[in-house]
């Protein structure tokens, strides 16, 4: 349920994208405690493809 977060494996590099322009920040949902606005979330960890054991999770906040 990832949202606003796409990753890539480049060589030996794991590169993560989101967008954090205007419309991303003003469209970002509250957070379960109302305290920050969800910008972007993998929604938990992720499975790096082709890297045996390997996973992330990231979450992109701001302030409400």
């Amino acid at each position: 349920m990832a949202h606003n977060v796409e990753y890539a494996v480049k060589g030996n590099k794991l590169v993560i994208t989101m967008d954090i322009g205007p419309g991303s920040i003003n469209a970002a949902p509250p957070s379960k405690t109302g305290k920050t606005n969800l910008v972007a979330s993998t929604g938990g960890s992720v499975k790096v493809e082709g890297k045996d054991g390997l996973s992330f999770s990231v979450n992109l906040m701001q302030k409400s």
